[in-house]
């Protein structure tokens, strides 16, 4: 664990700060592949104007979405090269929205005034999930919902996505079922596999309104 961090904070966070530019062209090249798998995201979400805060929402392209169908979006990224991207995204399209950069271990706002809390493709990439978790449903209101769109082993135990999750693994990131994660914090929740060999899943975690 901690070697793996070591080379998250040595090697990977400068990499998303710096080469912030080159994400799009990536995707671009991809046919738009990650795009693609984070939409099944928004079926998720509660419906606007809801308020919703992305964390890790890299170069914003998920967010400007968001932001276009009337959502009251916050954004926070670790990497200052991401936020400057997403605020550009959104200027050049006219949307606005509430960016900072900061650690999803501290979120800069207050308990119960988000809607939803969304991360997509970015949850794995967190050493620390309880305290990630923490923060995140921290920020919810009651009856509001945690929303992980990420990577790993599929339900169903299949090969390939048992071998594309340790190679993930193998690269730094942090392979997870994030269902007993969010159960321990009195959550109820639902998952639902997709993408190749059923390797992405979006598991959703909603906070009693008793709360």
């Amino acid at each position: 664990m901690q070697r793996k961090i070591e080379i998250q904070r040595r090697f990977w966070n400068p990499v998303y700060d710096r080469l912030a530019w080159l994400y799009d062209g990536v995707d671009w090249f991809t046919f738009n592949t990650t795009q693609r798998l984070r939409l099944p995201a928004l079926e998720a979400l509660p419906r606007p104007p809801a308020r919703v805060l992305e964390v890790g929402m890299g170069t914003g392209r998920l967010h400007a979405e968001l932001a276009a169908r009337g959502y009251a979006t916050a954004g926070l990224d670790l990497a200052p090269g991401m936020v400057r991207r997403t605020r550009r995204r959104l200027a050049a399209r006219g949307l606005r929205s509430m960016l900072a950069v900061g650690s999803v271990y501290a979120l800069p706002w207050p308990d119960a005034v988000f809607d939803a809390v969304l991360s997509t493709f970015a949850f794995s990439a967190f050493a620390d999930a309880d305290l990630a978790l923490d923060e995140m449903v921290r920020v919810i209101k009651p009856g509001g919902r945690v929303v992980i769109v990420d990577a790993g082993e599929a339900l169903d135990g299949n090969v390939m996505a048992h071998l594309l999750a340790r190679t993930w693994e193998a690269m730094g990131d942090f392979m997870r079922d994030e269902r007993p994660l969010l159960a321990a914090r009195g959550l109820a929740v639902t998952r639902r596999d997709y993408g190749p060999w059923g390797c992405v899943h979006v598991t959703v975690g909603e906070k009693s309104l008793k709360t």
